[in-house]
């Protein structure tokens, strides 16, 4: 009875407590899917994707926002960050390095390393790869509301090489000129161009 109980829970668990980042699952949203919604907060990139502070992540508590990435039309997912701001470096680095060493000992088989260094040699940026995924931990400085703030971020996306990574950017590059094309045409029913 004991056993077919243990089975049982085994089987009815949700499928997010299995999800995990070699599944392209990170934060509660997943690589490739549709956002569900259209939010007020959306700002585009500048190739014309949207980037969305995402509603009801999935997060530890010390991860203050969770952004998505998403193609303009379909809203597909093709880069997940989570972010932390801190207000010294100091504080920023030991944060880091606690998710570094949290995300080595999740993920001990991906590649961990490919750093990038500041122009002072501080590494700023570290990688975990293992196609077609990456996962990315990066320090930047900001200003936030006037005052000097360092964010860390946690981003889960593809490869740059992978047809994954291709897939997405065709996609969205279709969903682009899609859109500056209805830009365009109602911008021109809109206005007066007598003698343009």
């Amino acid at each position: 009875m004991l056993i077919r109980l243990f089975l049982y829970s085994l089987f009815a668990m949700p499928a997010v407590v299995l999800a995990d980042a070699s599944e392209g699952q990170f934060m509660g949203f997943e690589l490739g899917k549709t956002y569900p919604e259209l939010p007020q907060d959306v700002d585009v990139t500048t190739a014309g994707n949207l980037l969305i502070a995402a509603t009801n992540p999935t997060k530890p508590a010390d991860i203050e926002q969770v952004s998505l990435i998403v193609t303009p039309k379909s809203r597909t997912i093709g880069y997940i960050v989570a972010a932390s701001w801190h207000p010294t470096e100091s504080e920023a680095r030991e944060f880091g390095r606690r998710y570094a060493e949290l995300l080595r000992a999740k993920y001990p088989d991906w590649e961990f390393g490919r750093e990038l260094m500041d122009a002072s040699l501080r590494i700023v940026e570290v990688n975990f790869d293992k196609a077609p995924h990456n996962l990315q931990l990066s320090l930047v400085r900001e200003e936030i509301e006037g005052r000097s703030m360092w964010r860390i971020s946690m981003g889960l996306g593809w490869h740059k090489e992978t047809r994954e990574w291709q897939a997405w950017q065709s996609r969205a590059a279709t969903e682009n000129a899609a859109a500056k094309a209805t830009e365009s045409k109602q911008i021109l029913e809109e206005a007066d161009t007598r003698g343009l």
